[in-house]
């Protein structure tokens, strides 16, 4: 309906082009308001275009557009915003206004009857009481048709008459005769139905996802399931249960979804024992062996779906100290409740299957090494060499010597001829060979 209008070029109103004046020039159109208030504003000094800043004469430059004759619709709904205000005067005598309540939203036509209007408003009054309707600003405070300067706080509607709405209006209904009983009452809150559908925002902890992987899952006839006997699709419960847990528990929590055509991330708190996490309450076989399991390690994520960031926790078996890594740094903290909204993999050992750590025998050290290297200066010339010496230096001169004297060994053995011969093994049926 909206599509033969213009916006002013100053305030951004959409109107039919009939409720515009048009500059002749460059085609900039302005509302009768703008055109009058920008004309205040430069007064003798000379009009500009807010389009062109051409100088103008708005008396002659500025035309309105002949009223439409064809099927043009020049009727469109608007959303209005409607606040309430409780206007009074205080023990000094001077008027005070007060809003209370809860906005609402109607819907209007732009040229609309005051009935109309008055009865769509009357369907959410908080109480019936003598009220008013006026035009404000999204404050609720000042006209949005009066200039700032007038100080009206709301031009009034009337029913009698037809009313034409802009798309900045808001309408302000104006209550003065209530009691602080009534203003209490309409700041109440009352939550609907379907927030009871939201999930809760409160923390979840591990054992809580373990109890929700193990809930039984009712297979509908949108979900059947395949029964072997009969070959046929059945409604059916299915159960999820773990029959052994293993010595090293890895917990992988699902915070990646796909939901509504999308793909999102879940950050919601979960959290997470660092001792004696006990899973002897999830478990459907045989309890011989410990149930109780101690965190190890733990990644986190932060960030969406789309990029994100890696850190991980870790203890380490000899001293028993938790260690933060992230990228190059790495500093000694615990894992506590704040990471329970970016926890994403964790890892835990069984009490009982934990198997002793120990560091490797002491290495000899780089100084140690390079002490070694260093030729001794008591060796000379005629000092015979023991090989069994390790780490013994050789000079640039001896390894090519030593390098020729494998080439020319390699050369003879290559011309020698080869006679095979073939001898049966006594210890096998395979046959060995021999060059």
């Amino acid at each position: 309906m909206s599509a033969d209008w213009r916006s002013c070029a100053v305030c951004l109103e959409e109107l039919p082009d009939h409720e515009l004046l048009t500059h002749l020039s460059c085609g900039g159109a302005l509302c009768h308001v703008c055109l009058e208030a920008t004309s205040k504003h430069y007064g003798a000094a000379g009009f500009q275009c807010p389009v062109c800043t051409a100088e103008v004469n708005p008396a002659e430059d500025f035309v309105a557009a002949p009223p439409s004759t064809g099927n043009k619709c020049s009727k469109r709904v608007l959303t209005i915003p409607v606040q309430f205000r409780y206007d009074y005067e205080d023990n000094d005598g001077q008027n005070k206004m007060k809003l209370f309540g809860h906005p609402r939203m109607v819907y209007l036509a732009n040229e609309t009857q005051g009935e109309s209007l008055f009865s769509a408003i009357e369907r959410f009054l908080p109480f019936q009481v003598p009220y008013k309707i006026v035009l404000t600003d999204g404050q609720g405070y000042l006209c949005s048709r009066c200039m700032y300067n007038i100080h009206c706080t709301g031009c009034e509607l009337v029913r009698e008459v037809e009313i034409t709405l802009q798309s900045g209006d808001h309408l302000t209904v104006i209550c003065e005769e209530i009691t602080q009983h009534q203003l209490d009452l309409a700041e109440q809150v009352s939550d609907h139905e379907s927030l009871k559908d939201l999930r809760s925002q409160d923390p979840l902890t591990i054992q809580d996802c373990f109890h929700a992987f193990t809930e039984s899952e009712l297979l509908d006839e949108h979900n059947p399931w395949f029964c072997p006997k009969c070959q046929h699709n059945q409604c059916a419960r299915k159960t999820l249960t773990v029959w052994r847990y293993p010595d090293t528990l890895v917990v992988y929590l699902k915070r990646f979804v796909f939901h509504e055509l999308c793909s999102t991330k879940l950050d919601n708190k979960v959290l997470f024992p660092v001792n004696n996490f006990d899973v002897s309450g999830f478990v459907s076989g045989p309890t011989d062996e410990s149930m109780t399991y101690d965190l190890q390690s733990c990644v986190c994520h932060f960030g969406g779906v789309n990029a994100g960031h890696y850190t991980a926790f870790s203890k380490n078996p000899s001293t028993n100290q938790w260690y933060y890594y992230n990228d190059e740094t790495t500093t000694q903290q615990d894992p506590s409740d704040n990471d329970s909204s970016s926890v994403y993999v964790l890892f835990y050992q069984r009490k009982d299957g934990q198997l002793p750590f120990s560091l490797p025998p002491n290495q000899p050290t780089n100084q140690h090494l390079e002490d070694q290297k260093q030729p001794s200066s008591d060796i000379t010339d005629e000092t015979p060499i023991d090989k069994n010496i390790e780490n013994t230096v050789i000079n640039e001169h001896e390894m090519k010597q030593i390098l020729a004297q494998l080439k020319s060994s390699e050369e003879s053995e290559t011309t020698r001829p080869v006679e095979n011969s073939v001898q049966k093994s006594p210890l096998s049926n395979s046959f060995d060979f021999y060059s």
